[in-house]
């Protein structure tokens, strides 16, 4: 009898130390910014973070949420964290109605793979973003086009002299400046612009490593490097504007660029992640830091372009 009494403890005691290590189920959101205007886009950042064993089913959205046009909607992977998984559903919004615009709440339901009747609901905040018209205070409508004036037959002689003054000091300094040119010597040539870009992205990248991360926002501000190092390597390597695209249309670009097949899954993991802790605002743990150096590196290493003359 004693010997059940202790199997039934040690269960019991095995059971609460497993639910202890789990994280809970939490859904978060935010957007971008509570202003904007006429067509601007908001994106809508849904976090949702549960214990392995788990999953989210979202609501099906056509293109429409509330008075908001769904311009495009993506899902991350799932990311592996301590105890559990976390994953970032984004929507990019725009509207064209003027006033104080809210964007509803979405309802999401956690599921078990072990037992699906059994389900969590979840409801997302609700925000309200002021839109404001890109015409100034008070305008309803474009002016007429102002009717074409007469021109005068007679040119005063004062604009005459005007203008032939101007001139003359237009050609003085003209002349002038050729002569400047000529005498001053050229400014030396700064070689960090004949770097080849995977260089470049290297150099920043080992200056990157050689710092010391103390404070959450020291490595906050190394991951924000990190992908402004990469894309601004695929600007330069691809002359493709990356530093203004969002990680959905650089993944679009790569077929276009010949980046496919096992470096582009690679890019693709890299700016996920990224963008997770960008949205998401959690730290990784410490040793994840050289993980993402370590991608960052391969990736530019693998499509790197060595020229055949130097």
């Amino acid at each position: 009898m004693l010997n059940f009494r202790q199997i039934i403890l040690s269960l019991l005691f095995f059971s609460i130390t497993i639910s202890a290590q789990s994280i809970p189920i939490t859904v978060s959101s935010n957007i971008d910014s509570s202003i904007a205007t006429i067509g601007d886009r908001i994106h809508l950042n849904i976090i949702m973070q549960y214990p392995e064993g788990n999953y989210f089913e979202l609501p099906h959205l056509d293109k429409k949420l509330g008075k908001w046009d769904i311009i495009d909607q993506e899902l991350s992977e799932s990311r592996k964290i301590k105890h559990g998984y976390r994953q970032l559903w984004t929507l990019e919004l725009t509207v064209f109605d003027t006033g104080k615009v809210i964007i509803p709440s979405l309802e999401l339901r956690a599921l078990s793979a072990a037992d699906s009747t059994q389900a969590l609901l979840f409801q997302t905040d609700e925000y309200t973003v002021d839109v404001i018209s890109v015409l100034p205070p008070g305008t309803t409508e474009p002016k007429d086009i102002k009717p074409p004036f007469a021109i005068r037959k007679l040119v005063p002689w004062t604009y005459i002299i005007f203008f032939l003054l101007v001139a003359a000091i237009i050609i003085a300094w003209w002349i002038y400046y050729r002569r400047w040119k000529q005498k001053t010597p050229p400014l030396p040539l700064n070689e960090n612009y004949l770097e080849a870009p995977h260089l470049t992205a290297f150099r920043k990248l080992n200056e990157l490593r050689e710092h010391q991360y103390r404070s959450e926002d020291e490595i906050r501000q190394y991951y924000f490097s990190l992908s402004e190092i990469v894309r601004e390597y695929l600007e330069r390597r691809y002359f493709v504007r990356a530093l203004e695209m969002t990680t959905r249309e650089i993944l679009e670009s790569f077929p276009e660029l010949d980046i496919n097949g096992e470096i582009e899954l690679d890019f693709k993991s890299l700016f996920d992640g990224l963008d997770l802790i960008k949205f998401a605002k959690f730290i990784p743990e410490p040793g994840e830091m050289i993980e993402y150096w370590d991608s960052a590196y391969n990736c530019i290493d693998k499509t790197k372009h060595e020229p055949f003359l130097k």
